[in-house]
């Protein structure tokens, strides 16, 4: 009789750990993103001074994302959208995304996303300032659909020799607010550096903290890597 209540016991106690193991979700992750993209210029045309500039750009991206105390995937993206160059101060970007994600054993999350961008940029001699403003429409699969307004502002320190930009140091701050939730719900601060490896390809290597408000996982320190191609 001993017998047999002991091995009840341990029966339930086994089933109790492996629910809690499977439900359990961590607050904090490191996190390796690489995002690759393809810009093909469409219109282009001349200044005053003769100098050719690109009008409209059309570009297509593809994002992987490794977390869950790596090498799991855990987010993989793809999109495309256009660059409408105004003057040399602003930049329209409507675009779409297609959002796949698994950041937790037990759970995966579809999203289908509308999104605009006003991009402002100013170049000095010795930095340039950079600030987006993104609104995005978020269709989700798993949950209610939202709408996200996102900050991004970036510092750029180039780095020159010879009158030669060798490498641009960079350090940028995104905040999120949902217009869902009526609040701001994350925060993105990263620390890079950005080179040139050709007139047409420029990698991005960068650390990035991001802050969640209002979700189970809290905290992720990432590394990533950013590679942009020109097609001419």
């Amino acid at each position: 009789m001993k017998i047999n209540f002991l091995l009840l016991a341990l029966i339930i106690f086994f089933c109790l750990n492996s629910g809690f193991s499977q439900t359990a979700q961590p607050e904090t992750d490191f996190q390796i993103w690489n995002e690759t993209q393809l810009i093909f210029p469409i219109v282009k045309e001349k200044d005053r001074q003769g100098k050719q500039t690109e009008k409209v750009l059309f570009f297509v991206s593809g994002s992987f994302r490794f977390g869950r105390k790596l090498p799991r995937p855990v987010d993989e993206r793809i999109g495309f959208g256009f660059d409408f160059k105004v003057n040399k101060y602003l930049t329209l970007s409507p675009s779409y995304l297609y959002r796949a994600a698994q950041p937790f054993q037990s759970r995966k999350e579809y999203e289908n996303r509308l999104r605009f961008a006003v991009n402002l940029e100013k170049k000095w001699k010795t930095f340039s300032l950079r600030d987006r403003n993104l609104v995005e429409y978020r269709i989700r699969h798993s949950r209610a659909d939202s709408v996200r307004y996102r900050n991004k502002f970036q510092f750029t320190y180039p780095i020159l020799k010879n009158k030669k930009e060798i490498f641009s140091p960079f350090a940028a701050n995104e905040v999120f607010y949902d217009f869902r939730e009526k609040s701001f719900t994350r925060d993105e601060i990263s620390l890079g550096v950005s080179r040139k490896l050709n007139k047409n390809q420029t990698i991005d290597f960068y650390y990035l903290l991001q802050v969640n408000k209002s979700s189970a996982l809290k905290y992720l320190n990432v590394f990533g890597v950013n590679l942009k191609i020109k097609v001419d």
